[in-house]
């Protein structure tokens, strides 16, 4: 859970537009930021680094993503989101 927290540069090929950015995942509206960014740009491996589901089901309805990648994640934040108020 500590990583979920961290100061974070994302890597080149996810955060090409304002390269060397430092992210504080511990502030809420930095952390969504990096959630669109990464569910947008990236990869398997990159959400497994960057996004940590339970703050991802927290943040969902705030988050701006295209319709197809809303579409993609939706089941399994969901599923997520249907055993956290259970």
């Amino acid at each position: 859970m500590e990583q979920a927290f961290a100061v974070v540069e994302l890597p080149l090929h996810l955060n090409w537009s304002d390269r060397g950015r430092l992210f504080d995942l511990r502030d809420r509206r930095q952390r969504a930021r990096v959630y669109e960014i990464v569910l947008r740009e990236g990869g398997p491996v990159d959400a497994l680094t960057y996004v940590d589901a339970v703050l991802l089901v927290d943040l969902w309805e705030e988050l701006v993503l295209p319709p197809a990648i809303r579409a993609a994640w939706r089941g399994l934040v969901a599923g997520a989101s249907d055993a956290r108020d259970h």
